[in-house]
Order: structure tokens, then C-alpha cells, then sequence
């Protein structure tokens, strides 16, 4: 089997010592039972899963997985085609030492800058990101990498990409709040089953996707479930659902793909359903991006494929 060697940056980086991202490409790669540091998985192209305490979570490139320090993790990667991956991985008590100076008095870090930060408690969460705001900071990363440059503003580019990773869990926090319970403790369970629901709804949004089937894998009653995901997240299951089809539809159309197999390979039925809907959100209808990319010269094949931990 041949496999493209991983990408390390900044060269001569130490897993665990420093903030390093690590970019590569295979059609098969296995990790088990890995214990990292705090660290962001983002793919550049295709699908991988992690799999953390025994939940399978599903990334591509509209989405990041976070995983805390010392988080077990496994990945098994078994593609037709390369997939590329690129996961950012912070030095021990970086990021909460940027979490520590955002909610701290000036004077307080003036007076001793080399105060030790406390932990901080760490989901391993499953983002969307529907702007590609912080998977494009990664991806940034991932093309310095390739090109093995190492320019003097590395550690500003961490500093910027752990101050939104630190917005993302600010964004945790504003959904529990949103969870309709009155205790705390419930809110966090609630929210917590919430997650699982989007997780499955990731890992399966390209097949036949029912509310009972999600509510289950949640462990929630459907009234509760889609009430909960509602208020915390802002849309109905349905439209989360709708929405990761039509973001996968888009990136098959750049890559070359025609209206009608970027429609029947997400789920859609109907063409005509799949091009209103894809209008809808984007604002031009699927031929329109395809022929807009491929005057670019952004289709299949434009990009070089690299996967690592």
C-alpha cells in the first residue's frame, strides 16, 4: 500500500511539548486507543471517524472534532479514495493559559504573567461549522505544512486558533443554557444526550435518516428530543439535517460533480427538491457553482490529498 508521508509543522515539533499540526493523506490508517493532547481533527476531504468512548463521531470538512487531553481515541480509515485530514495539537496549558488572560484583570496578568492556569474541563465535541471559520484557520496551517514553510508568526497562528476554539466552547455554554430544564445538572444531561443525537445524525446524514432513529440514539423521547435540539441549537433536526446534505452537495459540485449526482448522493430524491433547496441556502442553484468552479480550475483532481493521527 502506498501512502503519502504525514506533513509535520513546524518541523522538529514535539507531540506533546508544542503546538504542531500534522497533515496527511492515505486510503487506510488505523489508531488505537490514543491518548493525545488537546486537539482539533479537521478533514480537508472525504469522511473519517473518531470513535471516543465508544461513540462514532464523523467528521468532514463542514465540521471539527475537539478532544481534550489525555482523551482516548480510536480511527480507523478504510476509503476507495485518499482522504486528507489535518489536526491541529496545542503544548500542554496553552490554551488555558489564553482562557486565563481573556477572563482575568489586566492587572492581574501585569502583576504575574507566569501564573499557572487551571484546567479546564473539555468536551469531546463534535462541531458543525457552517462558515468554515475555524477548519479554514486549520487548513491554513495544513498548506504552510505541505509547502514546509515555518514563518515567524506560528505562534500567533495558534493563538488565534485557540482563542476560537475557546469561542466554540462559549457557544457550548450558551446552548445549555438555551435546554429546557430548570436545574443546571439536568440541562447539562439534557445537552449532553442532545450531542449524541447530532452525533448520529453526522454519521448518517447520507442515508435515510428518521426523528425516532436519532431520539433513540440519543436516549430521549421524541417530544423531549426535538424540542431540546430545537431550543439548543436553534433549528429543528430536520433542517440540521437538510442543511449538512446541501454543504456536502456544494463541495461534489466544486469538485466536478454534475446537479444530479451531488443530489442523489446526499439523499435527495427529487431534483427539483434538491436544486429549490440548494437556492434556497446558497443563493445560486447547483449548475451555477459547478460551472463557477470549474472556470477556476477548483474541480475534482485541482488538490493534492494527504491522514494522520
Amino acid at each position: 500500500m502506498q501512502r503519502a508521508a504525514p506533513h509535520l509543522f513546524p518541523a522538529g515539533a514535539r507531540l506533546g511539548e508544542h503546538n504542531l499540526v500534522l497533515h496527511a493523506t492515505a486510503r487506510r490508517h488505523t489508531v488505537e486507543e490514543y491518548a493525545g493532547p488537546l486537539s482539533i481533527k479537521t478533514v480537508l476531504d472525504g469522511r473519517v471517524s473518531w470513535v471516543v468512548g465508544g461513540r462514532e463521531l464523523v467528521v468532514d470538512p463542514n465540521s471539527f472534532l475537539v478532544l481534550g487531553a489525555g482523551e482516548r481515541y480510536s480511527m480507523n480509515i478504510d476509503a476507495a479514495r485518499p482522504v486528507e485530514t489535518c489536526c491541529a495539537f496545542f503544548a500542554p496549558g496553552f490554551v488555558e493559559q489564553i482562557a486565563l488572560d481573556l477572563t482575568s484583570r489586566t492587572d492581574a496578568a501585569l502583576d504575574a504573567p507566569d501564573r499557572i492556569a487551571p484546567p479546564l474541563a473539555y468536551l469531546s465535541v463534535l462541531h458543525g461549522d457552517r462558515e468554515r471559520t475555524l477548519t479554514k484557520q486549520v487548513a491554513t496551517l495544513a498548506e504552510r505544512c505541505q509547502k514546509s514553510l515555518n514563518p515567524s508568526g506560528t505562534e500567533e497562528d495558534f493563538l488565534t486558533l485557540g482563542t476560537a476554539l475557546l469561542q466554540y466552547y462559549g457557544e457550548i455554554r450558551a446552548q445549555v443554557a438555551r435546554v429546557p430544564a430548570a436545574r443546571l445538572s439536568t440541562r447539562q444531561e439534557l445537552h449532553r444526550r442532545l450531542l449524541m443525537g447530532r452525533d448520529y445524525i453526522h454519521a448518517h446524514c447520507e442515508e435515510s435518516v428518521s426523528l425516532a432513529d436519532v431520539a433513540r440514539a440519543a436516549c430521549l423521547s421524541l417530544f423531549h428530543f426535538h424540542r431540546g435540539f430545537t431550543r439548543a441549537f436553534e433549528e429543528t433536526p430536520h433542517s440540521y439535517l437538510t442543511g449538512l446534505r446541501l454543504r456536502q452537495a456544494r463541495q461534489m459540485l466544486e469538485r466536478g460533480a454534475s446537479a444530479l449526482e451531488a443530489g442523489v448522493a446526499v439523499g435527495f430524491s427529487s431534483p427539483s427538491a434538491f436544486s429549490r433547496l440548494f437556492r434556497a441556502r446558497f443563493g445560486e442553484t447547483p449548475s451555477a457553482v459547478r460551472r463557477k468552479f470549474a472556470r477556476l480550475g477548483k474541480t475534482a483532481g485541482a488538490r493534492s490529498v494527504t491522514i494522520g493521527a
